[in-house]
């Protein structure tokens, strides 16, 4: 399926005022730092802390998630990360389109057909994430409808009250899927005649709008406005219905996007616009269906310049020429295809528009003049993954940005010098087939809005990925033991790889246990990190992230769960042996407030997950001591930041902290399969034990490690034996067919300790 912008004629105000509306019905007013960007099709996304709301970078774990539901039936999981912002999104059906929108602040996630419906029986709000993440509540979608006469039947709503012209209710995700196969039907009847919320769902006045939020309104135009007409030719030169023609300003992309309409469909061959003088771009969106398939055609026009009452531009499908083709050196099935084009304009910031695909052709008008006005930029860039029955399964990640100012021709030949190869291990002791990963990339300003396909793979596995490399492109993965309730997994940091790089990554190797936020520093430091553990004057913040593998820049699930898998956990802060904040950690970690004099802290944390999926390392207690001082003139370097203050229209990035010098553990278990089994017989783990980045140095002084094969019951001893640098030996023998619960202990030079516990940490084949 295609995507892009739909917006209908009469609409009272354009996208970028519905977004400014939004944001004060919503509450969202951080403004970007990075290029806004809009219109992305997605499966995942990523947003720069710069962008997201500014409550208090509140993760304190790894993933503080929440499942959410549209109206079309797909799922947006949104959670905190690594002082990133990250939306996944799973589609009701393969291949879904979703366009994901944004200018300044706003972040939507819209599925394509759901587009041109925007104001004309579905309100934006249903799209908007801020709002939904106000109303989610047990899967289920609550709506209010609106409507002349008698109340008509919308497919899959459940309604719970009704009155004269309105009626409240709600959606699943099972009733939601029929209402979106539903507006699919009708987006494709509609696309023919080129009219679109008439008739069908929509007759009857039918308003849609997501349940506690009220319709938007828009501002009124302030200056002369001229006729804009965009003469639109099908690819056989006649005049073209019901393609989609998106229109900005090039010196203010406000001035003219919130004022009047900026999106609008042929009909008979044109499409009007009312706007202010100045000057334009505008990106024409072709779309042809076939039964299998179809093609897609971008036609982008750089610049124009509207004076008189009356300007007439020309746009011609046939002038999108050049396929887009990745061909790579091992045979691939396309996943996903994207293309994004980026106009900053004079002034005012910029806006992005970008249509991604599967199963379609895409083709792009290359162009040869520079604008003169703002600036342009362009992404090409697709997941491409190894094809079906193929074992062990690959993929590739590639992005291309295009030349500053320009449209560049769209083959893009993948050669093997130019990429690295990471070799990819699933570790899950209970087979999982419906595991899932992510990778998403980019440049820089791509990250401030990315996405990409999550794809199942079944877990415990191996697979290789490769990346188009290169030290101005940032990737990282994302996994998931079971994206039916998006459980378990790990969230790894940016990375950049270099051309002929190779290497190899463990995901999910036990044992796993809770772990503190790093950074891989270079081009990731573009998106500073939240230390996990700090003190800004007397008060104290802590929060590592349970359930973490011991692979360095991974995060695990954390306190994340929900019905299918329960998660809990506790914590208990005492200062000097005195007891002066306990609660419930899956909850978040509030701050704590010391006494001002040097004292000696003490931090438990436990945590635990129920589900069949998690036979190994369900449950941990580590338990932290160290001593703590009040330091004023403490600061973070600018890769990090402790937390961010915010008022209505801006934020700042706090950087003023002490962290503090938390021990940390990493284990590797020899001969660990990825089942996470171990061979019958002697065993040996080599243990690093070490502080959090920005925690000091103080050397290590030793460790002790117990076993247990019957969940804690009775323990036996093991040898330890210091290799040097933090790094210890732990040995024993262990029978055949036992799990195996580990407990450690480490201290340092600063009277700094570590204690951890893990229930059935790993296990001993028979």
């Amino acid at each position: 399926m295609h995507h892009h912008l739909h917006q209908r004629a009469g609409r009272a105000f354009g996208i970028a005022a519905a977004l400014a509306a939004a944001a004060l019905v919503c509450g969202s007013g951080l403004p970007a730092l990075a290029a806004p960007v809009a219109a992305r099709t997605v499966s995942a996304r990523t947003v720069s802390a710069h962008t997201v709301s500014a409550r208090k970078a509140s993760a304190h774990t790894a993933k503080n998630s929440r499942p959410l539901l549209l109206v079309t039936g797909d799922r947006l999981l949104v959670h905190a990360a690594r002082g990133r912002q990250a939306i996944a999104v799973q589609p009701a059906v393969r291949d879904e389109a979703v366009t994901g929108l944004r200018f300044g602040s706003q972040v939507l996630e819209i599925p394509t057909e759901a587009l041109p419906y925007l104001g004309r029986g579905l309100s934006l709000s249903l799209f908007q994430v801020s709002a939904l993440e106000k109303v989610a509540s047990g899967g289920r979608l609550p709506v209010r409808v609106t409507f002349t006469g008698r109340r008509p039947a919308i497919p899959g709503l459940t309604v719970t009250k009704s009155a004269a012209g309105s009626a409240a209710g709600y959606l699943t995700a099972s009733s939601a899927r029929k209402f979106g196969a539903a507006l699919e039907r009708q987006y494709r009847a509609d696309h023919s005649r080129g009219q679109f919320g008439n008739d069908g769902i929509f007759s009857h006045n039918v308003s849609i709008s997501l349940a506690g939020t009220s319709p938007a309104q828009g501002p009124v135009p302030g200056f002369k406005m001229h006729t804009l007409t965009v003469d639109g030719r099908n690819l056989a030169g006649k005049p073209d219905t019901g393609d989609d023609v998106f229109v900005a300003n090039a010196d203010n992309f406000s001035r003219f996007g919130s004022l009047a309409e900026t999106d609008n469909f042929f009909y008979r061959g044109a499409a009007k616009f009312s706007v202010p003088a100045g000057h334009y771009w505008a990106i024409a969106t072709f779309v042809q269906f076939t039964g299998t398939g179809g093609s897609l055609r971008m036609v982008v026009l750089p610049q124009f310049t509207v004076t008189g009452s009356h300007t007439t531009v020309h746009i011609a499908e046939k002038s999108a020429a050049s396929e887009i083709t990745m061909p790579t050196p091992r045979p691939t099935v396309d996943e996903q295809t994207t293309f994004e084009i980026v106009r900053g304009g004079r002034a005012g910031g910029s806006f992005s528009y970008s249509s991604s695909w599967s199963g379609l052709s895409g083709w792009v008008s290359p162009t040869t003049r520079k604008p003169s006005v703002g600036t342009l930029q362009t992404y090409t860039s697709a997941t491409l993954v190894s094809p079906d029955h193929v074992t062990p399964t690959y993929a590739y990640n590639l992005d291309y940005p295009g030349p500053a100012g320009l449209v560049p021709s769209q083959h893009f030949a993948v050669q093997p010098a130019d990429l690295a190869t990471v070799n990819e291990r699933y570790y899950q002791d209970v087979a999982a087939a419906g595991g899932a990963w992510a990778s998403f990339g980019g440049t820089v300003a791509q990250l401030g809005f990315e996405f990409v396909p999550i794809i199942n793979i079944a877990m415990p596995a191996e697979q290789t990925q490769y990346f188009s490399a290169s030290p101005a492109i940032l990737w990282s993965n994302e996994t998931w033991t079971d994206i039916n309730d998006f459980s378990g997994g790990d969230f790894d940091d940016l990375r950049a790889y270099t051309p002929g790089q190779q290497e190899t990554q463990d995901w999910n190797r036990f044992p796993l246990h809770p772990a503190p936020d790093t950074t891989l520093g270079g081009a990731a430091a573009a998106f500073p990190t939240q230390t996990s553990q700090f003190r800004i004057g007397n008060t104290l913040e802590l929060g590592l992230t349970p359930f973490s593998d011991n692979e360095f820049g991974h995060l695990g699930a954390g306190f994340f769960g929900n019905g299918n898998t329960p998660v809990s956990g506790s914590y208990e802060v005492d200062q000097n042996g005195v007891d002066i904040s306990h609660g419930n950690a899956a909850s978040g970690i509030p701050g704590i407030q010391l006494s001002p004099k040097p004292s000696v802290i003490r931090f438990v944390l436990d945590a635990s997950r129920a589900s069949s999926f998690f036979r190994l390392s369900p449950s941990s207690q580590t338990i932290w001591t160290w001593r703590s001082v009040r330091d004023t003139s403490a600061k973070v370097p600018a890769a990090w930041f402790c937390t961010v203050a915010a008022t209505a229209n801006s934020f700042q990035l706090i950087r003023q902290c002490a962290v503090q010098p938390l021990l940390t553990l990493n284990y590797s278990v020899a001969g660990l399969s990825l089942r996470g089994l171990a061979p019958a017989g002697a065993q040996v783990i080599d243990l690093s034990a070490g502080h959090v980045q920005l925690g000091g140095a103080a050397a290590s002084t030793g460790a002790t490690a117990q076993v247990s094969y019957n969940d804690g019951d009775s323990w036996q001893p093991t040898t330890v034996t210091a290799q040097g640098g933090g790094d210890f030996r732990i040995a024993y023998n262990a029978p055949a067919g036992v799990d195996v619960t580990l407990r450690v202990s480490a201290t340092d030079s600063a009277g700094g300790s570590i204690r951890e516990t893990i229930l059935r940490a790993y296990g001993v084949s028979p």
